[in-house]
């Protein structure tokens, strides 16, 4: 069946850090048919508790019963299927033995994969950025080579044959073939060569052993390969569907957002990521502004907070607990709800009050060791006959709340202002936090342009996946399209804001004492 056909559909796979998501997209109504999903978690039990590892096998083990829940959502004729794409969370290192496999010591997994947000490479990450002349940060997958290669020797020698990226993996169990897109490759190892390539030299200067070692890049609209048995059994499809390169989750959430020149994508998931298409890279700061590729071998300049959202996660948990004590039955998302309509009534700013809500430690500052603050908290300001006149900076939920997205913004802003670009016309949220009301209000006012969403908000990396399948399906038809002019068809933004003048000028006035804030603090986390 060709893409043509009416009847046809693609596939797609976000493999995020929680959990596995596939939906069905229609190409001919622009609709996702239906989503299935299943979950899986950390490893436990590592030699350190900071460490944050996954079990590869466990992505796979997820296929099978995401595509079931997808059949119980929607019916759809296996011959129909006439692409797959397939998305990732980016840069943790997975590293595979002779037989493709996660290696295995003493019949026991010998590393998990080592997700981005795991602690370990940030002395290795210091070191690669003077020797290869451009900012890696300790996330990337380049870093964790070098510190497993150095805390595994033996295995990294011998038994060690391939390494790679989740989404890389997953493709690879599906098709035999080892490939990854230019987003997902640069989010590996930085830069890629005039070619699009990793090159031999860079790859050498990290370990001599990675050049037969990693993936091959390819390009939006290629194929990687074809289902093969294995696949077909996973999937419960027919062997032969064509599967497109693997792309990471940053790279596809910019696709589903149809990022062009002058538009920027926040990816509002278990961290905060701020992407948008720039000229040339910004090779300066380490940390502060990441310089990767998009799906079409585009500069991508990226400043993310990892502990973006944990901080509301945070709060809810806080007043959960209380409600509970009370005997209150409520839920997450009730308090989650309550705190938005309570953080809405405090006026933009706080009136001073600043959060520096790095739960998790911060890259973005270099601060892997960095934990969370809260500055200027004060009594209620009374009139003479004692009457309350304002307590916006009063120790309250709808502060704590209000405070740290305001927080999260500009930290986002501080990243934006080191990426050198001309003009931002609009920004497009995605992601669970997206679903906030008053979230993409604050956004739009710090940045001081509109904010939208695209259709599926909260399956943003699902849709960008779909999209570089169709875009393949298409080519594969004889159909000469490039990405933007296909997003330029199917992306359609809606739930626009505005941003008010009054408070992108409250807020352009206090970035100087939150960059400041920031700074007094550093020496505190050292």
């Amino acid at each position: 069946m060709q893409i043509s056909d009416p009847r046809s559909r693609v596939l797609a796979f976000d493999f995020g850090t929680g959990g596995l998501t596939v939906g069905l997209f229609n190409p001919h109504e622009n609709h996702m048919v239906g989503f299935g999903g299943a979950s899986y978690g950390n490893l436990s039990g590592l030699a350190d508790p900071s460490w944050k590892e996954q079990d590869p096998r466990d992505w796979i083990a997820a296929i099978p019963a995401a595509m079931n829940e997808l059949r119980k959502a929607t019916s759809f004729e296996a011959d129909s299927v006439v692409g797959i794409g397939i998305g990732g969370h980016m840069h943790a290192l997975v590293v595979l033995g002779e037989d493709n496999q996660p290696v295995m010591t003493d019949g026991k997994l010998l590393s998990g994969a080592i997700m981005w947000d795991d602690p370990r490479g940030e002395k290795e990450g210091r070191k690669l950025s003077k020797e290869l002349g451009e900012p890696i940060a300790a996330r990337m997958t380049a870093s964790r080579i070098r510190w497993f290669a150095a805390h595994h020797p033996e295995a990294w020698k011998k038994a060690v044959k391939r390494v790679c990226v989740p989404s890389t993996f997953v493709a690879l169990e599906l098709t035999g073939e080892f490939g990854v897109g230019p987003g997902e490759g640069s989010g590996m190892f930085g830069q890629l060569d005039r070619k699009g390539q990793f090159g031999h030299s860079k790859l050498d200067n990290i370990d001599r052993e990675l050049r037969k070692r990693v993936p091959k890049v390819g390009a939006a609209g290629e194929v990687l390969g074809r289902l093969n048995a294995r696949g077909a059994e996973l999937l419960g499809l027919p062997v032969g569907i064509p599967v497109a390169y693997p792309e990471g989750d940053q790279p596809i959430g910019m696709v589903a957002s149809g990022c062009v020149d002058g538009r920027a994508s926040i990816s509002l998931g278990n961290s905060v990521v701020f992407n948008a298409v720039g000229s040339k890279p910004v090779l300066k700061k380490r940390g502060l502004v990441d310089s990767f590729r998009t799906a079409d071998n585009r500069h991508l300049l990226m400043t993310c907070m990892t502990s973006g959202c944990v901080v509301y996660d945070e709060l809810v948990d806080c007043f959960l607990g209380c409600a509970q004590w009370l005997g209150q039955k409520t839920t997450k998302e009730d308090i989650r709800n309550w705190l938005t309509s309570e953080a809405a009534k405090i006026p933009a700013g706080c009136d001073g009050v600043l959060a520096l809500p790095f739960y998790k430690g911060e890259g973005v500052f270099k601060q892997p060791a960095a934990f969370a603050s809260f500055l200027g908290f004060r009594d209620r300001k009374r009139s003479a006959s004692g009457d309350v006149t304002s307590d916006a900076a009063a120790l309250k939920a709808g502060v704590l709340a209000r405070a740290s997205l305001e927080a999260t913004s500009l930290t986002l802003r501080v990243g934006f202002s080191e990426m050198g670009l001309k003009s931002l016309d609009q920004i497009v949220v995605s992601g669970g936090g997206s679903r906030n009301a008053l979230w993409p209000q604050i956004i739009a006012d710090v940045f001081g342009v509109p904010v939208a969403k695209p259709q599926n908000a909260d399956e943003a990396a699902t849709r960008g996946a779909a999209y570089l399948a169709v875009l393949m399906a298409r080519r594969g038809a004889g159909d000469q399209i490039e990405l933007a002019e296909l997003l330029s068809q199917y992306v359609e933004l809606t739930d626009r804001v505005e941003p008010k003048a009054d408070h992108t000028k409250l807020y352009k006035k206090q970035l100087p004492k939150f960059a400041k804030s920031l700074d007094r603090l550093t020496p505190l986390y050292d």
